[in-house]
């Protein structure tokens, strides 16, 4: 499984009504394509201090790397990603992308001094 790790720095003066617009149309592409786990995004929070001016970031969770490659395929097509780039603090200077293999993702032992995560079932 491929983690698609997007960290982008949006100025101050954006309109944060089209910031969220924009990270909507990510979820929406990312969505719409088979082989998407997951998806999350927004603004960085309080207290995160060492974020070295990335302000917003996105997850998506994709299966394989052609479902990645699927998903920016669509971002072109719809001009998405360079909407966005055209978003960001100096363009795609403003932009940090990271793919890692979660294949062997780890997660606390069972019996951790770790709240329980509850879920309805």
């Amino acid at each position: 499984m491929i983690r698609h790790i997007v960290l982008l720095q949006i100025p101050n003066h954006a309109d944060p009504f089209e910031v969220e617009t924009m990270i909507r149309q990510l979820e929406q592409a990312a969505l719409a394509v088979p082989g998407t786990v997951a998806f999350c995004g927004g603004a960085k929070l309080p207290g995160s201090w060492m974020g070295q001016g990335f302000t917003h970031a996105v997850n998506i969770d994709f299966v394989d790397e052609a479902a990645r490659d699927t998903y920016l395929a669509e971002l072109d097509r719809d001009r998405v990603g360079s909407r966005l780039s055209e978003m960001t603090e100096g363009g795609l200077g403003g932009i940090l992308i990271m793919n890692i293999n979660i294949d062997n993702i780890s997660t606390p032992q069972k019996g951790s001094d770790r709240k329980p995560e509850l879920r309805w079932e």
